[in-house]
Parts: structure tokens; C-alpha cells; sequence
């Protein structure tokens, strides 16, 4: 039977979102294609089966330590995973499909005949993106397809339109889905990154001015982006991270969900601005959940959210609106159940199921 080899840049146990895309694309690649085997730089072999729990994998694969230690990637590191990657599946013999998030790997596999797709998620910087324009040399390109998790992204790279696929991100809908529970009263929910952009700054100004509105916060609280008292705000709670699988139950008390970026957004690395080529895991998240999502206006996911469509969409600096109309739904829910059978009609045009299956298509 032919494998198929899926391959990122991971120390595993890790809360980025970049984990979950990885472990949701390895768990429905399983699904179709069977015989997947996950190449990573490092994770303990007794705490796999947990991980795999914690994410809600039910279509199993395999996972291959490169590494006998947890590995800080550096570039030189990146170029030793990626020799050692394109030994592993060149002992394989027969290969059917490689997808990595490894720009290095990707390229000494392209180079050394193994047709492989690349996904890209960010512009590039450094040693990196010198490295990435062999992409342009013959022997390398002729083995290479790309995966852009946003068409924006085109505005950094360009490729031959036979060459790429641009797919968002998307949603385990086997997974999220909204379980009848008890609901907060007068609360909003923010689940996500707590690093610059992403909203935080936004909740914090609105608790001031309404202290009858509750803000519940879910994240990496060793993540955020700054050192924040947090017991200065009454009316917000903050609450660590939770295991993914875990995470629809929680969803499921509140009513309304917030996605209140900044128009400059940050990643774990800070010097990355992403708010123009992102793909938010959370909002295809939110959309599945059948919730009224209050989100900034941005121009990088309009293709998605319709404004008093499926969400409604606010000016990010403009603090009073987004207080206005939080305290508008609350005196009338049912005026806004449109929104929440909207969101859950458009959740079902991404499911990570499909976006699987484009890629295969493509292949």
C-alpha cells in the first residue's frame, strides 16, 4: 500500500493553531487515504496517544520523531529535519501523497525527485525566504505545488496558476457542534491567541465601559501579550487553555462570540503581521457553532463573513459601537437567530473533510 506523509515543524505537546491545522489535516487525510504517517521533529512516544485524544483525532495515523530530543528549529536544524524526512520516505519505496510545512523539507524533497506540496501560510522572512527562491530552479519546481491559506498571499509570492490552490482554513464539524446547555446571561466569549491584534485590547477597553456586560476570555495565558492585572477588570475572566476537543462544550454556553481584531495582527513570532493574508481556525469554528459572531471588519476574510448575513462586522477602533450593539442583542436574542442559522449554512463550505479532498483533486 502506498503511504502518505504529511510534515511540519512541531515539538509536540504545543497549544499554537498550527498544531490543530496539522493533527484536523492528518486526522480527515486518514479518512480518505489511509496509511498517513506524520513527520515531526519531536514528541515523547508515551504522551501520543493523549495528544491525539486532546484533539479529537478519530481517524488514526501514525507520528515519526525525527529527532531523539525536543529540537529548537533553527535554519540549520530545519535543513538536518529535512534530509532525515526525505530519508524516512524515500525508504518507503512507493509514495503517494507528501504535504509539508516545511518550506526547507519541502524543497530538498522537490529537489531530490519526490513531488510534494507546500503549504504557505505566511510571508516570508530571512535565511528562509532566501532559501525559498530555488524554488525557481527547474529541477525543484517541476516537483513542487502550493497550498496559500489565503489569495492575499499572492501578493508575496508569485506562482503560475497551475501551480497553486489557495484553501482557507476550516472546521471539524464531527466535532463542533452545539450542544444544548445552560447559557451564560449577558456574556461574550473570546476563544484564541492572546498575542498583539488578535483582541484582547478591544475586550479589555469595552469591560470598562459597560461593567453589566461579562467578557469570558479563553487562551494561553503564558501567551499573552502582555503582563495584565487581571484582577483590575471585574468583569472579565480569563481561562487557560483547553484541550480542543473540549472546546465546542464550552463554546456552547455562550450566545455571543467575539473575533474583535486590531488591523495589525501578530503570531507567536511577533515580527509577523498577518492580518492580511490570515485564515482564522476560530472563526470557522464560531460559524460551525451556530452563534451570533461579532467580528472587526477586515478585507482578509470578506469572502466568508457577510455583514447581518452570517456575523456582524464593527470598526475595530471604535469601541462604543461594539458596546452599543452587544447591549442591542441582549435585549433581543431572537432578533439575531438569523445570523446563527447563516453561520451554521456557511460552516459547511469548510470543513477540513474538503478541503482534503481538494487537495487530492488537485494531486
Amino acid at each position: 500500500m502506498k503511504k502518505n506523509f504529511y510534515i511540519a515543524e512541531l515539538n509536540l505537546p504545543n497549544t499554537s493553531a498550527y498544531t490543530v491545522h496539522v493533527f484536523q489535516m492528518c486526522n480527515f487525510l486518514s479518512k480518505k487515504k489511509k496509511n498517513v504517517t506524520l513527520l515531526i521533529p519531536f514528541v515523547e512516544k508515551k504522551l501520543i496517544k493523549k495528544i491525539k485524544k486532546s484533539y479529537g483525532i478519530k481517524y488514526d495515523f501514525e507520528i515519526i520523531s525525527i529527532f531523539n530530543t525536543h529540537k529548537k528549529m533553527s535554519f540549520f536544524k530545519r535543513i538536518e529535519f529535512g534530509y532525515k524526512c526525505r530519508k524516512i520516505i524515500e525508504n518507503s519505496k512507493k509514495t503517494d501523497l507528501i504535504l509539508s510545512r516545511s518550506i526547507i523539507t519541502a524543497i530538498i524533497l522537490a529537489f531530490y525527485n519526490l513531488k510534494t506540496f507546500l503549504e504557505i501560510h505566511t510571508e516570508l522572512k530571512g535565511l528562509t525566504k532566501f532559501f525559498f527562491k530555488l524554488t525557481n530552479l527547474n529541477r525543484i519546481s517541476k516537483n513542487l505545488k502550493f497550498i496559500l491559506i489565503n489569495k492575499y498571499l499572492l501578493n508575496y509570492f508569485k506562482f503560475h496558476k497551475n501551480k497553486y490552490i489557495v484553501l482557507d482554513d476550516a472546521v471539524n464539524n464531527e466535532l463542533f457542534i452545539n450542544k444544548k446547555t445552560k447559557i451564560y446571561k449577558n456574556t461574550c466569549a473570546y476563544f484564541g491567541s492572546l498575542t498583539k491584534g488578535k483582541g484582547l485590547e478591544i475586550i479589555l477597553k469595552a469591560s470598562k465601559l459597560n461593567k453589566k456586560i461579562n467578557f469570558h476570555v479563553y487562551g494561553d495565558l503564558k501567551i499573552m501579550f502582555s503582563d495584565i492585572e487581571k484582577s483590575s477588570f471585574k468583569n472579565v475572566k480569563f481561562f487557560n487553555h483547553l484541550e480542543y476537543y473540549q472546546i465546542p462544550k464550552y463554546m456552547s454556553k455562550y450566545h455571543v462570540l467575539l473575533m474583535p481584531y486590531l488591523n495589525k495582527v501578530s503570531v507567536r513570532s511577533s515580527n509577523l503581521d498577518t492580518s492580511k493574508y490570515m485564515s482564522p481556525l476560530k472563526l470557522f469554528e464560531y460559524l460551525a457553532m451556530s452563534k451570533i459572531i461579532i467580528a472587526s471588519k477586515l478585507k482578509v476574510y470578506s469572502h466568508i463573513l457577510k455583514n447581518n448575513y452570517n456575523c456582524l462586522l464593527l470598526d475595530s477602533k471604535n469601541i462604543n459601537e461594539w458596546i452599543y450593539l452587544i447591549e442591542k442583542i441582549f435585549k433581543n436574542l431572537k432578533k439575531f437567530n438569523h445570523l446563527k442559522k447563516s453561520a451554521l449554512k456557511t460552516s459547511k463550505n469548510f470543513t477540513w473533510e474538503q478541503r482534503v479532498e481538494k487537495i487530492i483533486n488537485f494531486h
